[in-house]
């Protein structure tokens, strides 16, 4: 631009010559009647900023015509294609001079950027370099025969020269990337306007657009024409958060002639994702955790972004008095109040999700571990005990007993005299009380002992109690125990209840005030069965199901608390078979929550239920599934073999919101057992039921003044919100002559007519419509008493 030179002339004699703005080449602009010397001046300047500028003069004399050379110029074409090849005669010019031969050719003016070259001697006018209708559409070459006297005298000639376009540029985008922005789920809407533009006349300049890569979904359309980039569906940013479209522009004449650009189009968030929890939330914490402590933090994830997946974590049970809240922000689960795993050792929080506009829950399992916080404590404070004299150096006494509310190690307890005694010893696991010599009576009929036997647990800081003995030595008895008869084998079921009788021991002794004491030796106590050590009686003390042996014999001794010269026990023992049974399958959730919506179609799955089966029995692990109750209208049926709970009849949540469904899978055992768990099935609501009227019959007295409110609108819906209001109310046969017209309320479910018209005594049926359902409505005009 600063290049560009515009030319003037100014001064005395300027009106009788022009000059052209751009070349610079002086004409003159009439007829001259005067042969004096003539002087302009010129002015150039530039088309900078700060335009700078320079002047000179011309000065002209007259000579006679014949004096200059006689000039003729043969145009060959005064019309040009751009793409004529360099070379090509224009024009050859021929001239003679009667004052001195021989004559130069010039191109003085007009060779805009040497596009032609002129002979100089032999005239021929030709392309020079490459012409460009684009760039310069016409030109004027001014045409100088120069003769050889001096000094030279010259004749001009202008011929003008149009350049005629031919189809040589290619479209071209003005941009080579465009981005656009789309909120997402927007009907279908324009999106982003794409442009290219073509160098070429009008004739090779027309444009058409497409879409050539990107559009597999075939979710944009391009208007050929305007360059308009739209969509043709709903855009789901979860989904695709953003598209790179490749757009064409080609001429329609001419497909080779093409450009292409990108589109970049940014789908925008919308809140339309709830918080989803993507785990299940387990933590555990020990009992003197204090208040304050972080227990778990609770996440999940917003497929939506920004503010829109901004979550907030409530508890919405706190009137339970929770010993727990939870962060707002964090989601972080802390304590508020001291924990005690003795008095509830299991907790589950409901905790709430909330974006803003959605809300979901999940159950938080947290789980108190013990802290050694319960000290032992014996089954009772004061242990007493008759036996008779002995002059065995070790015989048993009597077992201590003490437990611990607390649990694993902390539980364990191990027993000691304390101080030392020298007469007793206890064991420190059992807390069976030994003596350690012979215990004699000299010279009276009895003594009495008494020491103290601490319990202390394992905790990592031990705890501990204590109980008194008192041990009374009598004289010694004289006849042992015996066993009466009992059953040699005893068969038993391998479930059952921890505690249950399986045999019972009876022993006699004849002394008198004889007392028996029974004991189970060997390995029988580690099978899981145990004896009552003054009944006999023979009990299970823990499952029977994780032992490995079928067949357990159990020996049991009897001991009477005297002293008998020989053997003073005596022994027995019973062969148990522990029978295996059924058992129940076991579901893997003891019930089942799944949404469905009400216009689901039948056969839809709405979820699977699956069971367990710890029996060790080949094919007993094969259930047959089967809903038992709760299958109103037989709306749901089951796959026997699969668990696959399916949609067997059409759905209507206004008349059956939840069902409560019973599933029972049945093995295939001998007999079968069945196991059972609940499916609870909620209804989604649809929109799929029309507004009504509150009412469809109103009164309105005759005569009324125009303007008086007749009534005032309420309508109601079955659906549940969303689909449930608010309602927009118009009237659907309204006319000039209507007595009525209705007021709607954006607002509030309700509208009211007004009555601008005196009218007669009659009923007005009225058609009403609520939002795109259609109602009568019955008015009633009553005479009145009084005119």
């Amino acid at each position: 631009m600063n290049a560009e030179l515009q030319y003037s002339l100014y001064g005395q004699s300027s009106d009788l010559f022009l000059i052209d703005p751009n070349s610079g080449t002086v004409f003159t602009s009439s007829l001259l009647q005067s042969t004096d010397d003539i002087v302009i001046n010129v002015y150039v300047e530039d088309a900078g900023e700060n335009p700078k500028f320079d002047i000179t003069t011309i000065s002209i004399r007259f000579h006679n015509i014949s004096d200059f050379p006689e000039m003729n110029v043969d145009v060959l074409s005064y019309s040009l294609f751009e793409d004529e090849p360099v070379g090509t005669v224009v024009a050859v010019i021929s001239a003679a001079s009667i004052r001195a031969e021989p004559v130069s050719f010039y191109l003085p003016s007009g060779n805009f950027e040497e596009m032609f070259h002129l002979d100089q001697l032999g005239g021929a006018l030709t392309v020079e370099n490459p012409l460009d209708y684009e760039s310069k559409k016409e030109f004027s070459l001014l045409i100088e025969a120069r003769d050889s006297g001096s000094p030279p005298f010259s004749s001009f000639l202008e011929i003008h020269i149009n350049i005629t376009d031919v189809n040589d540029n290619f479209p071209q985008f003005t941009q080579t990337e465009y981005r656009c922005e789309v909120y997402e789920n927007s009907p279908p809407s324009g999106v982003c306007d794409v442009l290219a533009l073509d160098a070429d006349s009008p004739n090779y300049s027309t444009v058409w657009y497409n879409i050539t890569e990107g559009n597999n979904d075939e979710f944009f359309t391009l208007d050929p024409e305007n360059g308009l980039v739209s969509t043709i569906v709903s855009l789901d940013r979860e989904s695709i958060p953003f598209f790179n479209l490749t757009v064409e522009a080609a001429e329609p004449d001419n497909p080779l002639h093409t450009d292409q650009a990108t589109v970049i189009i940014s789908v925008l968030d919308r809140n339309d994702n709830a918080p989803r929890f993507s785990q299940i939330h387990l933590a555990e914490v020990s009992e003197n955790a204090p208040i304050g402590h972080t227990v778990l933090q609770i996440t999940s994830t917003d497929d939506d972004v920004d503010s829109n997946a901004v979550i907030n974590y409530y508890i919405p049970d706190q009137n339970q008095d929770l010993p727990f809240d939870i962060e707002s922000t964090t989601g972080c689960i802390f304590i508020r109040r001291s924990l005690d795993r003795e008095a509830q050792d299991h907790y589950v929080l409901k905790v709430n999700a909330n974006d803003s506009a959605w809300s979901v829950s999940t159950d938080v399992s947290i789980f108190v571990l013990d802290f050694n916080d319960n000290r032992p404590v014996f089954s009772s404070d004061l242990y007493s005990v008759v036996i008779p004299e002995t002059k065995h150096s070790e015989i048993f006494v009597l077992q201590v007993f003490a437990t611990d509310t607390d649990i694993e190690q902390n539980s364990e307890v191990v027993y000691v005299v304390e101080p030392p005694n020298e007469l007793f010893w206890v064991d420190a696991s059992s807390g069976d009380v030994f003596s350690k010599q012979p215990l004699l009576l000299h010279n009276s009929t009895f003594e009495i002992y008494n020491f103290t036997i601490v319990a202390f647990d394992f905790g990592s800081i031990p705890l501990h109690s204590n109980t008194t003995v008192t041990v009374r030595l009598e004289q010694l008895n004289l006849h042992p125990p015996k066993f009466l008869p009992s059953p040699a084998l005893v068969s038993i079921p391998y479930d059952l209840l921890v505690g249950t009788e399986v045999a019972k021991f009876t022993a006699t002794d004849l002394d008198v005030n004889s007392e028996v004491f029974y004991l189970m030796f060997g390995h029988g106590k580690n099978f899981g069965f145990d004896i009552d050590p003054l009944s006999g009686e023979i009990y299970t003390s823990h499952s029977l199901r994780d032992q490995g042996n079928g067949k357990v014999i159990l020996k049991v001794l009897a001991k009477n608390s005297g002293v008998i010269h020989g053997t003073d026990i005596a022994e027995t023992s019973v062969n148990i078979n522990v029978i295996e049974t059924n058992d129940a399958p076991l579901f893997t959730s003891t019930w089942y929550v799944a949404d469905v919506k009400e216009d689901t179609p039948t056969g839809t799955s709405v979820l699977t239920v699956s069971a367990l089966d710890l029996d060790s029995a080949l094919n007993w692990d094969r259930f047959i599934f089967r809903i038992e109750d709760g299958n109103t209208n037989s709306s749901f049926s089951i796959d026997p073999l699969n668990g696959i709970v399916l949609v067997n009849s059409d759905l209507d949540r206004e008349r059956w919101p939840v069902y409560n469904l019973t599933v029972t899978a049945t093995d295939h055992g001998s007999p079968p057992a069945t196991g059972t768990t609940n499916v609870i099935v909620n209804i989604v609501d649809v929109n799929d039921n029309a507004p009504q009227l509150v009412t469809n019959k109103i009164q309105v007295k005759e005569n009324q003044p125009e303007g008086t409110i007749v009534a005032r609108l309420n309508a109601f819906d079955f659906d549940l919100p969303p689909n449930q209001g608010p309602f927009t109310f118009w009237l659907s046969n309204l006319s000039a002559e209507s007595a009525f017209i209705l007021t709607p309320d954006g607002n509030r479910s309700m509208s009211y007519f007004l009555l601008p018209l005196f009218i007669d005594h009659q009923t007005y049926p009225i058609l009403i419509t609520i939002n795109v359902t259609k109602c009568i409505l019955k008015i009633c005009i009553c005479r009145c008493k009084n005119r």
